[in-house]
């Protein structure tokens, strides 16, 4: 019987010694879903062999003296985790041509089927639970604002954190392009905490004041804001923001 654990079994016909076999097998398997293997990158970058990835479920680091690489086996693991203790240095899962890196602090929840390139998962910072999505959009704008108007008014109704310049957020091609860039003032409670400028070409970028996350309590309002100096062309303005709450 092929499995991917390669596990100890009681052959056909065996008679002496078969608690043993079981035993062995029992206690790999146990192992396998249980058990915690400390990798030692005090000489460098680690490659588990097919035993030794086979033999736990959870892989820590010891030794970690700079930023390290753990190259994992061609064995079929639907999940294994990568738990980075270290306060320092990152981990970085391969397989193949595909990595995954586990920071410091945080823990990779992956997988991988066996084959070449296969890795995939999720990395979360240790004792903290995962952050909910708390995306949120612009209403549609038809028409030229004039200056300085008052885009969208949007309430917020719980904690948020907007990432270092709205990682992950979208625009919508306009109606109509503007015949400059056209940036629009995001403030929050009156404050300006990024712009959001859409190109002569139609294309959205964002940015936060400084390149840095922004903290958006509950109760505030995100207020978007027209240039001083409006546009005679752009037209049907409309974006969403990423945001995760607090």
């Amino acid at each position: 019987m092929a499995h991917d654990l390669n596990l100890t079994l009681i052959a056909d016909g065996q008679a002496d010694g078969q608690w043993q076999s079981s035993n062995d097998g029992l206690t790999q398997l146990a192992n396998a879903v249980g058990d915690n293997l400390a990798v030692d990158f005090t000489a460098g970058n680690v490659t588990l062999t097919a035993a030794q990835f086979r033999s736990a479920l959870r892989f820590t680091p010891t030794g970690l003296a700079a930023n390290r690489s753990l190259t994992i086996a061609a064995v079929k693991r639907p999940f294994f985790l990568v738990d980075n203790t270290d306060a320092t240095y990152s981990i970085t899962v391969t397989k193949g041509s595909t990595t995954i890196a586990v920071a410091p602090g945080y823990i990779g929840f992956l997988n991988t089927d066996g084959t070449t390139n296969s890795l995939t998962g999720a990395v979360f910072k240790r004792g903290v639970a995962a952050a909910e999505s708390y995306d949120f959009a612009m209403p549609y704008f038809a028409g030229q604002p004039t200056s300085s108007q008052i885009l969208a008014r949007i309430p917020i109704v719980t904690a948020i954190t907007i990432p270092a310049n709205m990682v992950g957020s979208v625009g919508f091609t306009p109606a109509a392009n503007p015949t400059a860039s056209f940036a629009m003032d995001v403030q929050d409670d009156g404050g300006s905490i990024g712009t959001v400028t859409i190109s002569t070409g139609g294309a959205y970028s964002f940015a936060t004041t400084s390149g840095t996350a922004k903290a958006v309590a509950a109760g505030s309002l995100i207020t978007v804001v027209a240039p001083v100096t409006p546009d005679a062309t752009v037209d049907g303005i409309q974006f969403g923001i990423k945001a995760t709450e607090t």
